[in-house]
């Protein structure tokens, strides 16, 4: 404790426990595990939801905590990484712990863990823990970190254990198979407990994990349900969504800034909670739905649009995204991309290549951020404007030249999102 004595901020703590473990990331519960013991928190007071997958998680969290929160209930949620300040990570309707708050919550830590080695991220999440178990709220949100089985968030006994997608991201640390990554995300599923699926084609490991832990599960296009409805002058194009075990349909649903897939997710969640939601407030947190980094306008003219999309299906949504636009897009599009090494960077840029008319291309300058000539080295010459030093150079550059109509994407990881929104 001598060495936390001079520990007055919050940022002192984040470079403190930054410094205190070797590594980044050091999959296993049963260092985190020992210290949760420990604290002894009382989290019964709480409905405590775990929601895990490749993609989504933000948002279906997101969604749902707002859903949560506008009928009624008080939510607390847990979300990584942060895109501007620490304090985002740890919230109860949306609303930010004190940075007095947090630094009280990492000296609880401190003062338990003895010799136990945390990484950054078990030490946040223990510290999340302990705010959230003594605010009480009548639901907790936790977002996995990396994959399910071994992460840190994985200490506690949800009563409900949401998978949003399974997708190839994290191979080094996961598996190289959507079965092998599967797996590793259905180990958030707890015997004869309560689960919901949101991919539409989960790989068997899932499904088998799910059998033998005999579960009450929802499996989308299963059990529940979502399509496009046919657009009319008075609402344009609308959704809706059927429950087959339920029965319950809502139907002229505005779509929300996320993917249907994840919407249709939060309300399949809500079914296993046993919680009913009004039309009219469904509709208007749809309607008003918006989280920073995701598919998010920054800029017009040009229009400048952001988003987090950094592995191969959040790729392919986001090319979903963009070819939608060009229906009502004149000018050109341009993309302004940085992306971590580990992350399969050769292959999204193979996948955008054809929609772009030129990409800004940026070093990130982390350790394990890729710089700009390994990107551009998988992209055509002609397509490549320029090779930045930081990504706020690589949108700076794209803004000088961008004409009125044309529209700048920046997308690739949260570090790009980070830089931007500050600019």
């Amino acid at each position: 404790m001598a060495a936390t004595a001079c520990l007055t901020s919050l940022d002192d703590w984040l470079d403190y426990l930054g410094q205190i473990h070797p590594k980044e990331i050091d999959m296993g519960l049963e260092r985190v595990e020992r210290v949760f013991n420990r604290l002894n928190l009382p989290l019964h007071h709480s409905r405590v939801i775990l929601v895990g997958g490749t993609n989504g998680k933000g948002t279906t969290t997101a969604l749902t905590q707002k859903l949560l929160t506008a009928q009624g209930f008080s939510v607390g949620c847990y979300n990584s990484p942060h895109i501007h300040d620490y304090k985002e990570r740890v919230t109860i309707d949306g609303q930010w712990f004190t940075e007095s708050q947090h630094c009280q919550a990492f000296k609880q830590i401190e003062q338990v863990r003895a010799d136990i080695e945390l990484t950054y991220f078990e030490f946040g999440t223990l510290a999340a823990l302990c705010l959230l178990a003594q605010a009480a709220p009548d639901f907790i949100l936790l977002e996995v970190g990396l994959g399910g089985r071994l992460d840190a968030t994985n200490i506690v006994s949800p009563e409900l254990s949401v998978i949003t997608t399974v997708a190839l991201d994290h191979k080094d640390w996961l598996g190289d198979t959507r079965e092998q990554i599967g797996f590793e995300k259905a180990g958030i599923f707890r015997a004869n407990g309560k689960a919901v699926c949101g991919d539409l084609a989960p790989p068997d490991s899932v499904r088998q994990q799910a059998d033998k832990l005999d579960l009450d599960i929802l499996w989308h296009q299963q059990d529940f349900s979502f399509q496009l409805e046919q657009a009319n002058s008075v609402n344009g194009t609308t959704w809706r969504w059927y429950s087959s075990v339920s029965n319950t349909q809502f139907s002229e649903l505005p779509i929300p800034n996320m993917p249907l897939q994840n919407a249709s997710t939060c309300l399949a969640m809500l079914e296993q909670l046993g919680v009913s939601i009004e039309l009219d407030i469904l509709k208007r947190v749809l309607t008003d739905f918006q989280i920073s980094g995701r598919w998010q306008q920054i800029n017009t003219k040009p229009q400048v649009i952001i988003d987090v999309a950094h592995n191969e299906e959040a790729i392919l949504q986001l090319v979903d995204n963009v070819q939608r636009l060009k229906q009502t897009t004149k000018g050109q599009l341009y993309a302004v991309v940085g992306m971590l090494k580990d992350k399969d960077y050769q292959t999204c840029l193979s996948i955008v290549e054809p929609i772009f008319n030129g990409f800004y291309l940026a070093d990130i300058n982390q350790a394990r951020g890729a710089n700009a000539q390994e990107l551009a080295s998988c992209l055509p010459s002609s397509k490549v404007v320029s090779n930045n030093c930081n990504i706020r150079a690589a949108y700076q550059d794209a803004l000088a030249k961008a004409q009125a109509e044309d529209v700048i994407i920046a997308f690739g990881s949260f570090w790009v999102i980070t830089d931007l929104l500050e600019t």
